[in-house]
C-alpha cells in the first residue's frame, strides 16, 4: 500500500469511526462475550464471514427522460412556465419564451435575403454582359488573325510575284522602247546628213533616246530595290501583323478568363450570401417555433437544476442561455441511484456488481440493483473533505419493481464488493493509526496491550485483520486514555 493510499485509508477510518463509533461501542458492549466493566467495552475476535460493501447516499433518477432545452440564440426570457411537478400530457404547452428578439432578428434577415437576391441578379447580368463582351472581342481578334494571314499569303503567293513581274515587264518594255528610240535616232541622223530631216527633229529624237535610257535604268533600279528592300520589308510587316494579331488574341483570351473569373467569383459570392441568408432565415423561423415549448410525452414536469451559481433558477422572469435545460420529463418505468464514491473506494467498484437500494421514504425495504455506470474521471469541485479528495459518479440501476416514487428523492446504495469467508475482523472503531501503521488494544489480564495489526478489506463498519489478532482476543473499543 502506498503512503498516499495509506493516508486516505486512515482518513476514511477516522471519518467512519466518528460517525458510528458511539453506536458500535454500545452495541458490542452488550454483544461481547468478553469480560468488561463500567469503563471498558470489548469486541471478542472470532473467525466468521464478513460481507464487504461500499455504502453511499444519493438520489433517485430516471434512467430515461425527455429534456426540454432553450433552443433560442443568446439569452431568452421565460414569460410563462407550468408549475414544477405538474402532470402534463403530450403536446401540452410547458413554457413560453419571449419572442421579441427572434422577431427582430427575423425582420433583419428578411431584409438581408432581399438584398442578397438583388445582388445575385446584378451578378448574373454582369456575367452575361462580360461573357458577351469577351466573346465579341475574341471573335474580332480571331478575324484580325485570319485577315493578317490572308494578307501575308496574298503577298507571298500573288502580290510579291506580280510586283516582280510588273517590274520585269517594265524593264522589257523600256528596253524595247530604247531600241526603237535608238533606231529612230539613227535614222534621223542619217536623214539629216542627207538633208531630209531637220536638226530640231534630230535633237528631239536624241532627247527621247536619252529619256529612254534613263527610264530603263530607273526600271532596273526599281526591280533591284523591289527585290532587295521593298518586298522583304512588306513581308516582314505582314508577318509581324500576323504575330501581333495572334498575341493580341492570346492576351484577350487571358484577359477574358480573368474578367469571367472575377464575374463568376462575384456571382458565386452572391449565391453563397443568398444561401447563407436563406439558411439564417429558415433557422430564425425555426427559432420562433422554439419560443413555445411543448411536452413531447406524458409525464411529470420537473425544473432542471442549476449547474453553477451563476445560473438563475428556472422560474418566470428568469433569463436562460441557449441550450440551457429548462424542464425534464422523466420516465418512471426505470429508475437508478446516482451516488458519489470517494477515490479510496472507486477501484473496488465495477460494472454489473450487485447492490441493494434503500429509499429514504421506504426505509424498511431494500431493492436489488446492479452497477450500470462508473465514471472513469473524478467529478469537478465536489470535494467535501479536503481539497485533494476526489469523488467519482456511479450509477446503480434498480432491477426490482418500485412503488410509486418520484425522481430526486434521497436513497442509499449498498454496493456488494465480496463475501469474505472464515476470517478475523474487528470494528473500525477499535483501530488506531500511528506513523503509517495500524494498532489495536488487546486485553491481557488487567492490562491493555497496544498491538500492531495488518488490515485487509473493509466495509463501513468492520475491517479484515490479516495478522495481529487470534480467536478469543478481547479488543478494546474505546481509547484507554479516554476511559482511564
Amino acid at each position: 500500500m502506498t503512503p498516499s493510499n495509506s493516508n486516505k485509508k486512515k482518513i476514511w477510518i477516522g471519518l467512519i469511526i466518528a460517525v458510528i463509533g458511539c453506536f458500535l461501542a454500545y452495541k458490542f458492549l452488550i454483544a461481547s462475550d468478553s469480560q468488561s466493566d463500567e469503563n471498558f467495552a470489548y469486541f471478542t475476535v472470532e473467525k466468521s464471514d464478513l460481507n464487504i460493501s461500499v455504502t453511499e447516499g444519493g438520489v433517485l433518477k430516471a434512467v430515461e427522460e425527455e429534456v426540454i432545452k432553450n433552443r433560442l440564440n443568446g439569452q431568452s426570457l421565460i414569460i410563462s412556465i407550468v408549475p414544477e411537478g405538474s402532470v402534463v400530457k403530450k403536446g401540452e404547452l410547458l413554457a413560453e419564451l419571449d419572442p421579441a428578439e427572434a422577431i427582430e432578428q427575423l425582420q433583419k434577415i428578411q431584409l438581408d435575403v432581399e438584398t442578397s437576391k438583388s445582388s445575385l441578379i446584378t451578378a448574373q447580368n454582369d456575367l452575361l454582359i462580360e461573357t458577351s463582351t469577351v466573346e465579341s472581342d475574341q471573335r474580332e481578334a480571331r478575324k484580325s488573325i485570319e485577315f493578317a494571314q490572308m494578307d501575308l499569303e496574298k503577298f507571298e503567293q500573288l502580290d510579291k510575284l506580280q510586283q516582280i513581274r510588273d517590274a520585269e515587264t517594265k524593264i522589257t518594255s523600256d528596253e524595247e522602247s530604247l531600241r526603237l528610240s535608238e533606231e529612230k535616232f539613227g535614222w534621223s541622223e542619217k536623214l539629216a546628213k542627207k538633208g531630209f530631216e531637220t536638226k530640231s527633229q534630230v535633237d528631239r529624237d536624241r532627247l527621247e533616246l536619252s529619256n529612254r535610257v534613263k527610264a530603263l535604268e530607273s526600271a532596273k533600279s526599281k526591280l533591284i530595290m523591289l527585290k532587295k528592300f521593298d518586298l522583304p520589308k512588306r513581308q516582314v510587316e505582314l508577318t509581324s501583323k500576323v504575330t501581333e494579331a495572334q498575341k493580341r488574341y492570346e492576351r484577350l483570351i487571358k484577359q477574358g478568363e480573368s474578367k469571367l473569373s472575377r464575374s463568376n467569383g462575384k456571382l458565386a459570392e452572391a449565391e453563397r450570401k443568398l444561401k447563407v441568408n436563406e439558411a439564417r432565415l429558415l433557422e430564425t423561423k425555426e427559432q420562433l417555433k422554439h419560443t413555445k415549448l411543448f411536452a413531447p410525452v406524458d409525464g411529470i414536469a420537473l425544473y432542471a437544476p442549476r449547474r453553477s451559481r451563476q445560473q438563475p433558477h428556472i422560474e418566470e422572469g428568469a433569463k436562460v442561455q441557449k441550450n440551457r435545460r429548462i424542464i425534464t420529463i422523466p420516465s418512471l418505468q426505470k429508475m437508478k441511484v446516482a451516488v458519489k464514491i470517494p477515490e479510496f473506494h472507486i477501484s473496488k467498484i465495477k460494472r454489473d456488481q450487485e447492490a441493494f437500494i434503500t429509499i429514504e421514504s421506504i426505509s424498511d425495504k431494500r431493492y436489488k440493483g446492479i452497477v450500470s455506470k462508473v465514471n472513469p474521471l473524478p467529478d469537478r469541485n465536489n470535494s467535501w473533505y479536503g481539497a485533494e479528495e476526489k469523488f467519482y459518479s456511479v450509477e446503480i440501476l434498480i432491477t426490482d419493481p418500485l412503488p410509486d416514487v418520484k425522481p430526486s428523492i434521497s436513497a442509499k446504495a449498498d454496493i456488494i464488493i465480496t463475501d469474505l469467508k472464515d476470517i478475523h475482523y474487528i470494528p473500525l472503531h477499535a483501530i488506531r493509526t500511528e506513523k503509517e501503521k495500524y494498532f489495536c488494544y488487546i486485553k491481557d489480564g488487567s492490562e491493555h496491550v497496544k498491538t500492531e495489526i495488518q488490515i485487509g478489506m473493509m466495509n463501513n463498519s468492520f475491517a479484515e485483520i490479516t495478522s495481529g489478532v487470534k480467536n478469543g482476543d478481547a479488543v478494546l473499543l474505546n481509547i484507554p486514555e479516554e476511559t482511564e
